[in-house]
């Protein structure tokens, strides 16, 4: 495979992703690692995560300026860019032509699905501004103004990976895009050797003794009315940990209207859930199947006082719960979880 590399608009230095998940495996000798070989964690296109080392100690990079060898233990994380994704690259392509649709819950659609990619997607967008056709520039506005929220809801230390047509490759030093080889790599699980395709393959990144942060976007809509059933994050909640969270979205209020809508905050118009403290419609939270109801509304930060699986709900006075009434619409939540010091 030829390696095509170079300088992107923002400066970062080109080079390849495949290679790079060869290079995240193995600690060059002489730096500190007292726990042997250093582990990568490959997430893979279909869901999975694999952990494991490899042998590589450096790997090779053909950029416009010569070939550049990087120590393993220098790279932090790797990203496959949209050309070694033609699929993903096909559908995000079609979501683009999707904002235009005759249809607008067509167009709802896509620009929540653009919008799930988050700020990886933030580079595509803005090359897209000038769109010939004035919907699909008006909602690819929105986005972009919906990722500045968000932007400023992720933590300052985070690594912010474009989404980009090369692949990305971090290191503790500076950020390189380009075309990585080989096509596949070895990795030692402890379940034997394993070969990944880096078509494969959506993220990697080096294990770190540090507790990584968790982020997550969830819909919460009537199947989680509290009374009816709670919303499983999947997420694990450690005592101390720091959650933040942000949530947006209406639920269609039906038993005063078809035209009375909640949003996440609620309203005391609805009736309360717990009397003057949680609102009916109020998005709220709890930290296993025995915490304590908390609301979330449409930001919150808090400090968990007690372990457990973090569940979502939309809370509702007890008359109005379980009666047959419908609640058409859901919140969009965005849950950020700093994990505590140990």
């Amino acid at each position: 495979m030829s390696l095509q590399s170079g300088y992107t608009r923002s400066g970062r230095t080109s080079l390849t992703p495949v290679l790079f998940a060869a290079v995240l495996a193995t600690a060059v000798p002489g730096r500190a690692d007292d726990d042997g070989p250093a582990t990568i964690r490959v997430h893979l296109m279909e869901g999975s995560v694999v952990s494991g080392t490899l042998s590589v100690e450096t790997i090779d990079v053909e950029t416009e300026f010569g070939r550049l060898t990087v120590p393993v233990d220098r790279i932090v994380g790797l990203t496959p860019g949209l050309d070694s994704h033609p699929q993903e690259q096909e559908k995000i392509g079609k979501l683009f032509q999707q904002l235009g649709s005759n249809n607008a819950k067509e167009r709802d659609e896509a620009q929540r699905e653009l919008l799930n990619y988050g700020p990886a997607l933030r580079e595509e967008l803005e090359s897209r501004t000038d769109d010939p056709d004035a919907e699909r520039r008006t909602r690819i506005s929105r986005i972009l103004a919906e990722l500045d929220e968000m932007d400023s809801f992720e933590s300052q230390g985070s690594a912010k990976t474009e989404l980009v047509p090369e692949d990305t490759v971090e290191t503790d030093r500076f950020t390189v895009l380009g075309e990585v080889s080989p096509e596949s790599f070895q990795i030692e699980t402890k379940f034997g050797p394993l070969t990944v395709s880096w078509k494969d393959v959506r993220r990697a990144e080096r294990e770190s003794k540090e507790k990584p942060e968790v982020r997550k976007s969830l819909k919460v809509d009537q199947t989680a009315i509290v009374q009816r059933g709670w919303k499983a994050s999947g997420i694990r909640i450690n005592r101390g940990d720091r959650i933040y969270f942000r949530a947006s979205g209406t639920i269609t209020m039906s038993p005063w209207g078809n035209n009375a809508q909640s949003t996440p905050e609620g309203g005391g118009n609805f009736q309360w859930y717990v009397q003057n403290k949680i609102p009916g419609g109020a998005l709220v939270g709890r930290i296993g199947s025995n915490g304590d109801v908390f609301k979330i509304g449409s930001a919150a930060e808090i400090t968990a006082k007690r372990s457990g699986t973090l569940e979502l709900g939309i809370a509702m006075a007890h008359q109005f719960a379980n009666n047959g009434y419908q609640y058409p619409g859901h919140y969009d939540v965005k849950v950020r979880v700093k994990p505590a010091d140990e």
